[in-house]
């Protein structure tokens, strides 16, 4: 017998800020219920480029997008998710050469780049998700946090490839330097994958002036016991500024149906996957580079 998809409205809501320590905001967001798209990006370049790059991401990712002509709501089969991502994917590459083509016409902006992490709301119970750099996605699941991207830089690798620990990882002088971005010449494709959702799931996507400040701990504790969206990205902000507030810090909450129910699954402390990514499905998606 065949199942239904599950259907439930998806709520969301953003924030940004400049920090503590910046002039500028070089973070950009955008968050759009209808059709369901949601992007974070992080700027880098200088405070004029990178925020020329993060605002450009963050605008020119859902025209690019619109012009694939692909169906919205898409069905159940994994063919047609496929079809969606891999129109997604495109989009992202076409992006990318817009960020290099500005660079070559105007070279006041010369090293203008951005990073990127995205969701896409299917219609069906499925957000697909894409990212380059170290800008992040989370889920908050039954009192669970799970990060559900890797961060596109040189410690990370080398955390990935065992020649750092973890607590090393955290300190690494090469933590911020990417190996992925928007804006970079031959860049691979971004990371991909397919999150079926629950009712009750709480998705965060956010910029690294968040997670360089606060530990998973802390992000965890404050997506499982704050329901309101908003109240929840302004503590988030609040508390990475508290932390220092090195950087500009955003936070968009994506919410799946109604969040009442998760008092029923409280626990008393939250707990960390170790393991990143392993609530996705990872289908065969276009990896050519973008």
């Amino acid at each position: 017998m065949k199942t239904k998809p599950q259907s439930f409205r998806l709520k969301a809501f953003g924030m940004s800020d400049v920090g503590k320590v910046r002039e500028t905001n070089e973070d950009a967001f955008s968050v759009q219920e209808q059709p369901g798209l949601f992007i974070v990006s992080d700027g880098m370049g200088g405070a004029r480029a990178g925020a020329l790059a993060s605002t450009m991401t963050v605008k020119a990712l859902p025209v690019q997008f619109s012009e694939e002509r692909l169906p919205h709501k898409v069905g159940r089969g994994i063919e047609a998710q496929v079809a969606v991502a891999n129109g997604f994917v495109r989009s992202i590459g076409r992006v990318n050469e817009i960020l290099l083509d500005k660079t070559r016409e105007h070279p006041q902006v010369k090293g203008l780049g951005a990073t990127v992490v995205a969701g896409l709301w299917l219609g069906n119970g499925t957000l697909f998700l894409a990212n380059l750099g170290d800008s992040r996605a989370y889920l908050m699941r039954r009192g669970v946090l799970e990060r559900l991207t890797k961060d596109h830089t040189v410690a990370e690798m080398l955390f990935q490839t065992g020649r750092i620990n973890r607590r090393q990882l955290r300190r690494h002088p090469a933590r911020q330097v990417l190996t992925r971005h928007m804006g970079m010449e031959n860049c691979p494709a971004a990371d991909t994958g397919l999150l079926p959702l629950h009712p009750g799931d709480r998705i965060l996507l956010c910029t690294d002036g968040l997670t360089g400040m606060i530990k998973d701990r802390e992000i965890g504790n404050i997506l499982w016991e704050t329901t309101d969206r908003q109240a929840a990205c302004r503590l988030l902000i609040d508390r990475a500024k508290e932390a220092g507030g090195r950087d500009n810090v955003t936070a968009v909450i994506l919410d799946v149906g109604e969040l009442q129910g998760r008092r029923g699954h409280r626990r008393q402390k939250v707990v960390i996957r170790r393991a990143i990514g392993r609530s996705l499905v990872r289908p065969h998606y276009d990896q050519n580079r973008i």
